[in-house]
């Protein structure tokens, strides 16, 4: 678990722990969106499956992240 005063991004990784598993959509520095499944969480990058391939986003890339519903 994340302690808070370890990390500058704490409030992020906490938010995202809610999205552990779930499909996500993210936006990185550049205008650039990544979709995929939020499959882990550490102190400087975050890792989405997308298609069954792992995807390592830097957290100090990351504009925003928004749960994806499937229809």
């Amino acid at each position: 678990m994340v302690q808070p005063g370890n990390f500058p991004n704490y409030y992020l990784l906490d938010a995202l722990q809610s999205y552990l598993g779930k499909m996500v959509a993210v936006q990185q520095t550049g205008n650039h969106v990544q979709q995929g499944i939020l499959t882990s969480i550490c102190p400087d990058y975050i890792t989405l499956a997308v298609y069954g391939v792992p995807f390592f986003i830097r957290i100090e890339q990351v504009v925003w992240v928004n749960p994806l519903t499937r229809t």
